[in-house]
């Protein structure tokens, strides 16, 4: 019987200039079409389902063939794959990928396989869930009512953060999605950005869950892990850029943005929070920073409308 080939699920490659970082997701698929183009309710229904009943590529030595040199590294537990090396002169785009010198299958049309040299002197960085997406986290129900039944097309997209987001890559800002969003949904919310027209960038998803997972409510074991180590990660990669930190306050954008600023005050420029649920927590911790941070000449905005123009 032959045996299964594995399909490239999701993949990025970006460069400062000098060093080269690549990441991406191997899995074996239930599906052959994951576009999300014109499904049904009960097509993105069984594809998501599918999604999360993938086996996953463990621990498996690849080779990343580019258009100049070749990089080999291995697989995690969940089937995800980060390196980084130097950026090789002429080095442009990824031709193959091998596990025991068989080629994975490519999904063309979730990604592109070009090496992305950031050259914008600002990035910005925005959270999917409810600050570009209606996700509804807020409640579960309509939330897994709404992913899991409504075609992609459906999904709407959040208007005041989508025209922020394009405003600003008009001005010369490269955009970056940051989610708390597990990497099954990734063929799902990389169709949504492009349906909407959002500016093509990076996306940074969690690691896979399997179905048993989710049915029992597992937690990942840290709290904002993700997002406060992709941010350090893109922060020390990237340090002479200045970074715009966008989200919305259902669950910890604030809070995670504050401790960057913390961290990295000279990195960031200004931090946008739209205000989609009642937190009188976070409307005291606002007050209280707003003043201490435009001192270090950080901009906090909090509220259900941005200013019309942010001054880069």
């Amino acid at each position: 019987m032959m045996k299964k080939q594995p399909i490239l699920l999701s993949f990025y490659a970006y460069s400062n200039g000098n060093k080269l970082i690549v990441y991406g997701h191997l899995t074996y698929s239930l599906k052959k079409d994951l576009s999300f183009k014109g499904f049904s309710a009960k097509k993105t229904f069984l594809t998501l389902l599918s999604l999360y009943r993938t086996k996953f590529v463990v621990q498996q030595e690849i080779e990343l063939i580019f258009n100049t040199g070749t990089i080999r590294t291995t697989t995690d537990a969940k089937g995800s794959f980060y390196c980084s090396s130097d950026l090789m002169p002429e080095q442009t785009s990824l031709l193959d990928i091998r596990i025991a010198g068989a080629s994975v299958k490519f999904m063309d049309e979730l990604y592109d396989r070009t090496i992305h040299t950031i050259k914008a002197s600002t990035i910005l960085v925005s959270d999917i869930d409810d600050t570009v997406l209606h996700s509804f986290i807020s409640n579960k129900l309509v939330k897994f009512i709404t992913l899991m039944f409504t075609s992609m097309e459906k999904r709407r997209a959040v208007e005041p953060t989508m025209k922020l987001i394009r405003d600003l890559y008009a001005s010369g800002v490269t955009p970056f999605y940051l989610s708390n969003s597990e990497q099954n949904l990734y063929p799902l919310i990389y169709r949504f950005l492009k349906h909407n027209n959002f500016p093509k960038g990076p996306l940074f998803l969690k690691e896979m869950r399997r179905l048993r997972d989710v049915f029992k409510g597992k937690k990942f074991p840290v709290q904002n892990l993700h997002k406060l180590a992709t941010l350090n990660q893109l922060i020390r990669f990237f340090p002479e850029k200045k970074f715009i930190l966008v989200g919305d306050n259902t669950q910890h954008d604030l809070d995670i943005y504050m401790n960057m600023a913390d961290k990295f005050p000279n990195s960031i420029q200004y931090i946008i929070i739209l205000k989609v649920i009642n937190r009188p927590k976070d409307n005291a911790l606002v007050t209280k920073s707003t003043k201490r941070l435009k001192e270090e000449g950080i901009g906090l905005y909090y509220g259900n409308e941005f200013p019309s123009k942010f001054e880069l």
